[in-house]
């Protein structure tokens, strides 16, 4: 049985010369990559706290907050949400099921 590839989404970093376009498989790898974390705290109007979180556990995040990250790294809704969803599921296996 062949493994499917994890989803990524492309992107591109600005102002950097040549551009440079990073293809991040994890939320934690997009944030790292995206720039500030003020930028994006301010985006999504939470503490710093709150956005180290979501870095960690993006099944934390709302979806609100993934439109707007969306929108502010220029990247399309579609591909960040495939990313999100792929490492919380895989977070989930990873996990005993306890609420059963």
């Amino acid at each position: 049985m062949s493994k499917i590839p994890a989803p990524t989404v492309a992107f591109t970093e600005p102002l950097t010369s040549p551009p440079r376009v990073h293809h991040p498989s994890t939320l934690a790898e997009l944030l790292e990559v995206a720039g500030t974390r003020k930028r994006i705290v301010e985006a999504w109007g939470v503490s710093a706290r709150t956005y180290d979180t979501r870095k960690r556990s993006p099944e934390t995040c709302t979806v609100g907050e993934l439109q707007q990250l969306a929108r502010v790294l220029g990247v399309a809704e579609e591909e960040l949400f495939a990313v999100v969803r792929a490492q919380a599921s895989a977070s989930q296996a990873g996990q005993p099921d306890d609420k059963q």
